[in-house]
């Protein structure tokens, strides 16, 4: 195994050498992130069991792909973000909808009321949301958050700062309305 050493990445690595309860302790380890990096990407759906389902479907299959260079949790958001770009694809050439209400648990208080903090980030652009909510929401390096998104560093250092900027601006003229 290369050097990365924490239980997620164990327990994967065991699933890719038939361990059956070893991928079960991964998906229970790694489900409440791949659902909410999931609807960070293509906003809470009643696709979004789906997309979870997909996204395991897809690290199950490509079980031997697994080479512990990174996280067990960073290789499968890498999956989990093709699947959400599939998705999107797809609903765009549907012309569905996406549109959601947020919930009051969206919202962030600021001295001078409530910003909805979902309708913000879902306006920053693909590229922009995509750094940003794996380095600032999900914690990632921006080395890791540059081998998920297939970028050199510097891209994603770029496109979180350019993010934050933005939501700065967007923050400013949501409280102020």
């Amino acid at each position: 195994m290369g050097g990365t050493h924490d239980s997620t990445s164990l327990d994967l690595a065991l699933a890719r050498d038939g361990d059956q309860e070893g991928f079960r302790r991964f998906v229970e380890a790694t489900e409440v992130d791949v659902r909410r990096f999931c609807a960070w990407l293509c906003q809470p759906s009643a696709d979004l069991d789906d997309l979870l389902q997909e996204t395991y479907v897809r690290a199950f299959r490509g079980l031997s792909s697994f080479r512990a260079e990174s996280s067990g949790r960073s290789w499968l958001l890498s999956i989990a973000r093709r699947v959400c770009a599939d998705h999107v694809r797809h609903v765009v050439r549907d012309r569905r909808n996406l549109a959601v209400a947020p919930t009051s648990d969206d919202r962030m208080e600021c001295l001078s009321g409530y910003v909805d903090m979902i309708a913000i980030v879902d306006n920053l652009s693909t590229h922009h949301r995509e750094a940003f909510v794996l380095v600032a929401v999900f914690g990632f390096s921006y080395d890791e958050a540059a081998r998920m998104l297939g970028c050199p560093r510097g891209t994603v250092q770029s496109r979180v700062a350019r993010a934050r900027r933005q939501l700065i601006e967007a923050t400013k003229d949501s409280a102020v309305a």
